[in-house]
């Protein structure tokens, strides 16, 4: 059965919101078929999917719909999802739910674990959730390894003893040492020179660590997490990585999704940042955070939030300059709205099939502006199709831009 959008009911699944900028049937949202969902725009003043105007669209995991003021994440959510109590990784999406349960498991092994994420996925807070739950009794100490310079690397892992180089005036243990009986998070791990390594995997192979200028070798009992935003495999291929090392780290590897895979957390997580007395989000500005791509995830929004707390003290609506100023886009042309009455019956959309595509795909060479304009669809909806058949990793970008 469809379900139609609006500020009033019309049949037996609708979807009621109180939003006086919606029509009163707004948009029908309906399973053509055994394929995707696809939403039909009915109203006077747009449905928006991913930030472009459109008269129909397919609507694929993590699409973000607007319709009036009011904002949806599409969503397909495993019927067997799990989840587990970790109050500092914040978010909904079925994502996040995942690695809260994957911590929950792997939390009391001795396995050391492998985090892998972008910048600003909140790495550490995995790390410190897993020490949090593993029962060990000594602390959680983190390094960065790409702060290291690689002159003082041995000392800080391993420590050196007193008179063992040019300022050594006592002794010192090294943050290994410091983790006894603890968890070590070694984050940029992939950032550690090669020479120390070989070192490394040493102390983690014999568990056992020599201070520089030391004879003595000093057991040690760490569990370790290690923490990248760069693809170790890779690495290791290329020749920049250990694979022994790469092997004694990832026993156990887990990914910290970016925002753009979970961009329902955006707004709880923003909320979180300008706290309990901001004034309301204007709604272009809630738009262009769900759509934006936001590269330096939850460090990049929480640097939003600040400045939405200088610009928006005694505000009802917070300073929309600021959309202009970080979110710009390029304008795209106005949808004319279809006008339908009320029910709106669902049109049916071009038809699109895998093997309509994957012939188009053929023969551009998977040119993404030109399969757009084979289609008349935007290049964002083309993605989408190419999401929804799985053929995204044949797509190339033309010299055209979004």
């Amino acid at each position: 059965m469809p379900l139609a959008i609006g500020r009033a009911p019309q049949r037996d699944g609708a979807l009621v919101i109180a939003d006086p900028r919606m029509s009163r049937t707004h948009a029908t949202i309906a399973l053509i078929g055994a394929k995707a969902p696809t939403i039909v725009d009915s109203s006077s003043n747009g449905t928006f999917v991913d930030g472009e105007r459109v008269s129909d669209a397919i609507l694929v995991d993590g699409s973000v719909l607007r319709a009036g003021d009011t904002f949806f994440v599409v969503r397909e959510v495993p019927a067997s999802l799990g989840d587990a109590d970790i109050p500092d990784l914040v978010g909904r999406a079925p994502a996040m739910a995942k690695l809260r349960e994957a911590i929950a498991l792997v939390a009391k092994a001795d396995a050391s674990v492998l985090v892998i994420g972008e910048s600003g996925t909140g790495k550490e807070l995995v790390a410190r959730a897993i020490h949090a739950r593993s029962g060990r009794e000594g602390p959680l100490v983190a390094v960065n390894c790409a702060a290291i310079p690689e002159s003082l690397a041995d000392s800080t892992l391993f420590g050196h003893v007193a008179g063992a180089f040019t300022g050594a005036k006592g002794a010192h243990d090294g943050v290994l040492r410091r983790a006894d009986r603890g968890t070590i998070f070694l984050d940029e791990i992939a950032e550690t020179p090669p020479s120390v390594q070989a070192r490394l995997l040493r102390v983690l192979e014999e568990r056992v660590v020599t201070p520089v200028g030391g004879e003595r070798a000093v057991p040690i009992d760490v569990r370790v997490v290690a923490a990248t935003h760069v693809e170790l495999r890779s690495a290791v291929e290329r020749g920049a990585f250990r694979g022994d090392l790469y092997a004694r780290l990832s026993d156990l590897t887990l990914r910290t999704p970016p925002l753009r895979e979970r961009r329902e957390d955006v707004l709880p997580i923003l909320a979180r940042g300008l706290g309990p007395d901001a004034p309301p989000l204007a709604p272009d500005l809630v738009d262009a955070l769900l759509t934006h791509e936001l590269p330096f995830n939850v460090r990049e929004l929480l640097k939003i939030a600040a400045e939405l707390r200088l610009r928006g003290k005694g505000r009802e609506v917070l300073d929309r300059a600021l959309v202009e100023e970080r979110f710009a886009r390029p304008s795209t042309p106005p949808v004319k709205a279809r006008t339908i009455s009320d029910p709106p019956s669902v049109r049916e959309p071009i038809e699109i099939t895998r093997e309509h595509l994957e012939e188009l795909v053929r023969e551009t060479g998977g040119n993404v502006s030109e399969l757009a304009r084979r289609l008349g669809r935007s290049r964002r909806q083309v993605r989408r199709y190419l999401d929804q058949y799985g053929l995204r990793d044949k797509e190339r970008d033309g010299d055209d831009q979004d």
